[in-house]
């Protein structure tokens, strides 16, 4: 997850890092339904049945997956430490997370990211192959 302003140095650095792996680099990406599996086994998460967020995680999913975005029905809702949001789309994989703190939930974002994978449209952009890439250590 970006939070700090991207310069050229690191931009290079994602652009080296997509240059020397795309080529072996294949689609991985889990479906929303798996990535909530994986959510609810790993983290202790309350359900939160809360229509406001689950509003907003299904409009930023329309916002990145336009057409293939499921609808709110699809959106699972889930609280950490009564602090920490978590929203899935089950249809789309795409998750959202929200925290007073962004420090709390980075490594749960990052996590997520690394495990959900990247898709074939994913793998054509450099920013988040790189960043995919650094997250794993690669």
């Amino acid at each position: 997850m970006i939070t700090y302003e991207v310069d050229e140095k690191r931009l290079r650095f994602w652009k080296e890092l997509y240059e020397k792996n795309a080529n072996s680099l294949k689609p991985n990406r889990i479906s929303g339904r798996e990535l909530n599996i994986y959510f609810q086994k790993k983290y202790s998460a309350q359900n939160y049945d809360n229509v406001k967020f689950k509003e907003v995680v299904h409009l930023n999913s329309m916002e990145y997956f336009h057409e293939n975005a499921g609808n709110i029905n699809d959106i699972v809702s889930y609280t950490l430490n009564g602090d920490i949001f978590v929203g899935i789309d089950l249809k789309t994989g795409f998750f959202h997370i929200e925290s007073n703190d962004v420090r709390k939930f980075i490594p749960i974002f990052d996590d997520l990211f690394i495990t959900r994978g990247l898709s074939v449209d994913e793998l054509r952009n450099f920013v988040i192959v790189g960043q995919y890439l650094e997250l794993k250590g690669l």
